[in-house]
């Protein structure tokens, strides 16, 4: 009798370990794991197991957003390249300022620009030729547009100024290479004139043979001044002129002429 009951409780033992065994799966041991083992939260009381394999068929988490790009940069356009910009329109506008973007310079009341009486045409002439005056012009030059801007720092202020021009083939001209004489002066008018500043460039023009119709562009930053009274700053005017004569070599000063001695008697 007892035999017969430790048999049926070894049975039912055995049994059991088969359950528990199919539940769990089979035992791995650590060096036959496939990978580190990967904790998981338990679920929440009541909440329905997971089915097979929902681990490994969960979608990944998603991706972490790339950094935001940095801001673009503030607009620091350089006077020449806002000029150089502008001069790009209908050549017959006749616009005195170029859209200035310059606080300093709004709140001053910049000075005008004229072209010189005289000096907003420039010929190069034939002087070899005979023929007729208007026949022997080998280059025209004009201005087309002017720009300024003013920049007050301190006690000083600094004119920038830009001037689109153009140079025609004339009669007697050819292809080529065109030196312009450009001169700029700041000038207090009144009952006597007085340049407060100037300076004159030189550059050359290319023409080529495919077009006889050239424009070229200039532009000056260097026109630093004292700033004027209130009262004296509507006298100022901004000229610009062609000026040949400043192409001429300097002439040397002759020397002195010295007295003869007189000859002793």
């Amino acid at each position: 009798m007892r035999r017969t009951i430790a048999g049926i409780i070894a049975l039912t033992a055995c049994t059991g370990c088969s359950y528990l065994t199919g539940l769990t799966g089979s035992e791995t041991s650590p060096t036959q794991s496939a990978g580190p083992a990967t904790a998981t939260a338990p679920p929440p009381p009541g909440a329905p197991p997971a089915p097979p394999g929902a681990q490994a068929n969960a979608a990944p988490p998603p991706a972490a957003p790339p950094p935001a790009a940095p801001p673009p940069p503030a607009n620091n356009t350089s006077f020449t390249n806002r000029v150089r910009s502008w001069f790009v329109g209908d050549p017959t506008d006749t616009m005195k300022t170029a859209p200035n973007l310059n606080q300093a310079s709004i709140d001053f009341n910049c000075p005008g620009i004229d072209y010189r009486q005289g000096a907003a045409t420039y010929n190069i002439t034939d002087s070899k030729s005979t023929e007729n005056a208007a026949l022997n012009v080998k280059y025209l030059a004009s201005f087309v547009k002017t720009a300024r801007e003013c920049d007050v720092h301190g006690d000083n202020v600094t004119i920038r100024v830009g001037v689109q021009g153009r140079v025609v083939v004339g009669p007697a001209g050819s292809p080529g290479t065109v030196t312009i004489p450009l001169r700029y002066a700041l000038v207090k008018e009144g009952l006597e004139p007085m340049v407060v500043w100037t300076k004159f460039f030189s550059f050359n023009v290319s023409i080529p043979s495919t077009n006889l119709n050239v424009p070229f562009t200039h532009i000056e930053e260097e026109m630093t001044v004292p700033i004027p009274k209130a009262d004296e700053l509507t006298a100022y005017v901004i000229y610009i002129g062609f000026d040949p004569d400043s192409l001429k070599p300097a002439e040397k000063p002759k020397a002195p002429v010295r007295p003869r001695a007189a000859r002793a008697k």
